[in-house]
């Protein structure tokens, strides 16, 4: 999924498993389904006015990155206005972390990574993603955006695809050894934060 050179490619193909990782937990689902999701208005997130040196904490994405029961959304982005971004997934583990730094993605990040590939990121569900959102200039700024794209998943699980409702994986594991000895081929597909 992650540092494929050039535009965002699929995470599989219909009829092939992802292995989701979330906070050491992975669960085997199947693809049934694949829709694009591309760049446009109702997917830009704009946390609005902020003043010279401002900053907006906690920007919730839920009415914009939310998917329904057994849907998986992989998403890039790249911000519109002169403002720095924090990657928040899920909620409060922050996303291209360091020991001690965190690095944000801003409007100059598209000049070195074009395809946005360092911005990839999956989202499982209603896992909720927020941004913080900083204005490092000395001027006020009346709008705060960030665009994203990418592809939404259907996934399917033993009883079939979740229609609305929960879905069960089709096997889980308590590790990347046990997922990769059970002899089963998936793609791995992180969609929340690594706990230690």
């Amino acid at each position: 999924m992650y540092g494929k050179i050039g535009p965002i490619e699929h995470i599989a193909e219909v009829g092939e498993n992802v292995l989701l990782v979330e906070h050491s937990k992975y669960s085997l689902y199947q693809i049934a389904y694949i829709e694009p999701i591309p760049p446009s208005h109702p997917l830009v997130a704009n946390a609005g006015a902020i003043l010279a040196g401002g900053i907006v904490p906690n920007f919730n994405t839920t009415a914009i990155l939310d998917l329904n029961y057994g849907q998986l959304g992989q998403f890039r982005a790249h911000v519109l206005d002169d403002i720095h971004v924090t990657v928040l997934q899920a909620q409060s583990l922050t996303r291209f972390s360091l020991m001690n730094v965190s690095a944000t993605i801003n409007a100059f990040t598209r000049l070195e990574d074009p395809y946005d590939i360092l911005t990839e990121l999956a989202i499982w569900e209603q896992r909720r993603v927020f941004l913080r959102v900083v204005n490092p200039t000395g001027y006020n700024l009346a709008q705060a955006r960030m665009a994203f794209y990418g592809y939404k998943y259907a996934l399917a699980g033993p009883e079939g695809t979740s229609g609305g409702q929960q879905i069960n994986p089709f096997a889980t594991y308590d590790s990347i050894k046990a997922a990769v000895e059970s002899g089963k081929k998936f793609a791995v597909v992180p969609v929340g934060g690594w706990e230690l």
